[in-house]
């Protein structure tokens, strides 16, 4: 039996549509806030604004706070105020880093040797890089 050498495809250059599928999943991961990490996907933040728009008509309202599921699942109860908060927090993150991974993603694809897709998955490989240029 003839055994061949291959490499990894996690370890080759990435091609532009795993820079693009990489810059899109990073776009839309959770973000810290000051009352935790929140998901920030179109669903999530729909759920979010429909909320802060219907808060003191919700029927899981009780004195004044609604309970709210973080990105890791745990629960923190919030008022209206914390509600909005939150959700400027999470829109204005989001923004910033989309802004970023599109700006970063253009540079990665004019690269001699992009990064390797296992670079990519890592969001700290975004970061870094656009902190050098």
């Amino acid at each position: 039996m003839k055994r061949s050498l291959q490499l990894n495809p996690d370890n080759r250059p990435a091609t532009w549509g795993q820079i693009k599928h990489w810059r899109d999943t990073h776009e839309i991961a959770p973000v810290t806030t000051t009352f935790g990490a929140f998901d920030c996907d179109e669903r999530s933040d729909a759920r979010m604004r429909q909320a802060i728009e219907a808060f003191d008509s919700l029927p899981t309202v009780t004195d004044g706070t609604l309970a709210w599921k973080r990105a890791d699942n745990t629960l923190v109860n919030l008022t209206l105020v914390e509600l909005q908060q939150v959700y400027q927090e999470v829109k204005i993150e989001r923004a910033s880093r989309a802004a970023l991974l599109h700006q970063q993603a253009e540079v990665f694809r004019q690269q001699a040797t992009p990064p390797t897709p296992a670079q990519l998955a890592q969001l700290e490989t975004w970061i870094s890089s656009a902190q050098t240029e």
